[in-house]
């Protein structure tokens, strides 16, 4: 399982928002905590890693998503013009990337899903799901 949340900020501590969803996990860092480059949750159910991305220079890994992103939603016909522009305008705004892997086949889809988008709704972003959905998380009632 893997998604990419597109964020319109960088705010590392919003990683402790998964917390709440995922009671119990231990968390591990690689980096400071103030600015992981990934973060670790662990339990019997199997590992969620996060993994940070930002813009570094000129044609970066960051940029080459951020194009490609935009370039695929300019060309989905099968979209509203509106529509399609509205995403294209979202990601290009995004100032951070967080890479969402699930690493066990005991992990279900539905608690990677519920952490990735527990995230990505405390950062006002999208999940880039499978390489071709981008899902807004259910705002907070």
């Amino acid at each position: 399982m893997r998604c990419t949340i597109y964020s319109p900020v960088i705010d590392h501590q919003a990683v402790h928002s998964v917390r709440d969803v995922l009671p119990g996990w231990l968390l591990h860092w690689e980096g400071e905590p103030e600015q992981w480059s990934s973060a670790i949750f662990k339990s019997a159910q199997g590992t969620l890693t996060f993994n940070s991305l930002v813009f570094t220079g000129p044609m970066d890994q960051f940029g080459k998503i951020i194009l490609g992103s935009y370039s695929y939603f300019g060309r989905r016909e099968d979209l509203p013009k509106p529509v399609r522009e509205e995403l294209q305008d979202f990601v290009a705004h995004t100032k951070w990337l967080v890479g969402v892997v699930g690493t066990s086949e005991v992990l279900s889809e539905d608690v990677f899903l519920k952490a990735a988008l527990e995230l990505a709704r405390r950062l006002n972003g999208r999940v880039f799901v499978n390489g071709m959905d981008l899902i807004s998380p259910e705002p907070r009632v």
